[in-house]
């Protein structure tokens, strides 16, 4: 569950040692950095969300179970909900009227693994996402949850959740099929279930 040096940085800083909190920081900034661009903060944002997302880290590390989560996937959560909620009090509209001109067609999307995308180059391209599709996109696509945690967590209906996810995976496919035309050409020619 938790790398017992985890579990030992976790000990040190909950006595205060200064040292272990910038060796926990030091850890895992770059794993917290990623998520915060996958799920579309600025690069003018991203240093004041570390800061929030760290310190609700830090002061919380009294109630990290191991029993329940690896370190790892508790950091995840912490990270997800304080970007969430920072979107949330900058009431992001995930309406899905309007008129977008993404048609509905039915259109899944996974990358197959024999693709060589670099992961960062795949992140600057998702990071051009609409607002609007990006974290319900991420929450479900990524991170594995289900419309109805993705509804709880947007304050949206579940229909809507499913509506974004879909339109955020044509959206990402289109932007996929215009930048990596020989490994979709790969795609299309070896697979028909997107």
């Amino acid at each position: 569950m938790v790398e017992s040096s985890d579990q030992q940085l976790i000990q040190e800083c909950l006595k205060g040692a200064q040292r272990s909190f910038k060796a926990l920081y030091e850890k895992y900034q770059a794993y917290v950095y990623t998520i915060c661009v996958r799920y579309g903060v600025s690069t003018i944002d991203i240093k004041d969300h570390m800061q929030v997302i760290f310190m609700e880290i830090f002061n919380s590390l009294d109630r990290y179970d191991a029993t329940k989560a690896a370190f790892k996937t508790w950091i995840t959560r912490i990270t997800i909900n304080q970007i969430l909620h920072q979107k949330r009090k900058r009431n992001i509209d995930y309406s899905t009227g309007g008129s977008d001109e993404i048609n509905l067609i039915d259109s899944g999307f996974t990358i197959p693994v024999d693709w060589d995308i670099d992961q960062q180059e795949l992140y600057a391209l998702l990071n051009k996402m609409p607002a609007k599709y990006i974290t319900a996109f991420n929450l479900s696509i990524i991170d594995g949850y289900t419309h109805s945690e993705i509804a709880e967590q947007l304050r949206i209906p579940e229909s809507t959740s499913r509506v974004l996810v879909h339109r955020g995976r044509i959206w990402a496919m289109k932007q996929l099929r215009t930048h990596f035309k020989e490994m979709v050409s790969l795609f299309d020619n070896n697979s028909k279930t997107i």
